[in-house]
């Protein structure tokens, strides 16, 4: 459930001949995008119909409100354990109301070793640490401020939250911090 389309499949499929849909409006905050996005996938039970679980941590979160945001939730339940919640759902707590990074937490400032501990936690199955000559390593995508944000399974796309730029098919002499992502440099840190 790394993949991101494949959470958001997740809300419509079918399970045990049962076609199952997210119960809740499109109004509502937690829609299948924003939980998705948040890290979720659907995964309903008889008791619990509007159940979803994380793929990284495996928390799982019910009885969702029309006020409830995924991100927040995430946040709230999980920050200090997944990696996930950290850095995409806790990325709103380092703007301010115009959307400039502020990081009042400075552990969570890019260049901090929690943050980039959390990012590399996201690289689950990198396919280019496999090759000992590949540049772009899960660790160096991981301190050049990437998360892995695959769009289909094999993918290496990887995803700066601070740039707003995702990149793939990474070349065996791309270096994530010289090559690809320039503009990090100049995030004024």
């Amino acid at each position: 459930m790394e993949v991101l389309q494949n959470r958001v499949a997740s809300f419509s499929k079918h399970k045990r001949g049962k076609s199952l849909k997210w119960p809740h409006p499109k109004t509502w905050q937690a829609t299948p995008d924003t939980l998705a996005e948040a890290g979720f996938y659907f995964d309903p039970s008889t008791d619990d119909p509007d159940n979803v679980t994380c793929f990284m941590c495996g928390k799982q979160v019910t009885e969702w409100a029309e006020d409830d945001d995924p991100f927040d939730i995430h946040w709230q339940k999980c920050a200090q354990m997944c990696a996930w919640a950290s850095v995409r759902c806790g990325l709103r707590r380092d703007t301010d109301s115009r959307g400039r990074f502020v990081f009042p937490d400075k552990s969570r400032l890019p260049t901090s070793k929690a943050m980039e501990k959390a990012r590399l936690q996201t690289f689950t199955g990198w396919k280019h640490d496999k090759n000992k000559k590949h540049m772009a390593t899960s660790k160096k995508m991981a301190h050049a401020g990437f998360i892995f944000t695959p769009v289909e399974a094999g993918d290496d796309t990887g995803t700066c939250l601070f740039c707003n730029i995702a990149l793939g098919n990474w070349d065996e002499d791309d270096d994530p911090m010289y090559v690809k992502h320039v503009d990090f440099l100049d995030f004024g840190i």
